[in-house]
């Protein structure tokens, strides 16, 4: 069975297949799900993963228990892939991030407004299916994160 990670990745020059991707897409870029695992906590079996693909990373790295969406931002997990949290763009049996077609491409992927003011693509969404409830965290706001020389983290449930 070909997977998404037997594609053909294409980490430079991504302007071209990402300008064809779009107009082939209608200007819609096609995304490959993007699986996030977590060590600290149990994966609900809700995201419709076959059960053998619940620990496709091994069981040092956790469940699988979040899907994102859209997302230029790595995964911040302990031994991460390289690539680990960011969505790919698949077009013509290849396969480049979101996040390199944003660099490339800026307000033609994601309006002129966000790439003028964030020079990125600043959000992502994901499901979370955990078996049981997350630790007790926080998301600092913006003007918390900037103390420590981070981005803030908007974030609901």
């Amino acid at each position: 069975m070909r997977t998404v990670k037997d594609l053909q990745t294409v980490s430079s020059n991504v302007k071209s297949i990402a300008e064809a991707a779009m107009s082939d897409g209608g200007g819609l870029l096609r995304l490959a799900p993007c699986w996030v695992p977590r060590s600290f906590l149990q994966p609900g079996k809700r995201l419709k993963l076959d059960p053998k693909d619940l620990y496709a990373f091994g069981l040092n790295r956790g469940g699988i228990d979040e899907r994102w969406f859209g997302s230029t931002t790595p995964a911040a997990n302990d031994n991460r892939t390289p690539d680990e949290g960011l969505s790919y763009v698949v077009h013509a049996g290849k396969r480049f991030t979101l996040a390199d077609a944003v660099g490339e491409l800026g307000g033609a992927v994601i309006g002129d407004a966000i790439w003028n003011k964030y020079k990125k693509w600043p959000v992502y969404s994901k499901f979370f299916d955990n078996m049981g409830p997350i630790p007790h965290h926080m998301h600092q706001t913006r003007e918390q994160a900037a103390l420590v020389g981070q981005e803030g983290k908007p974030e609901s449930y």
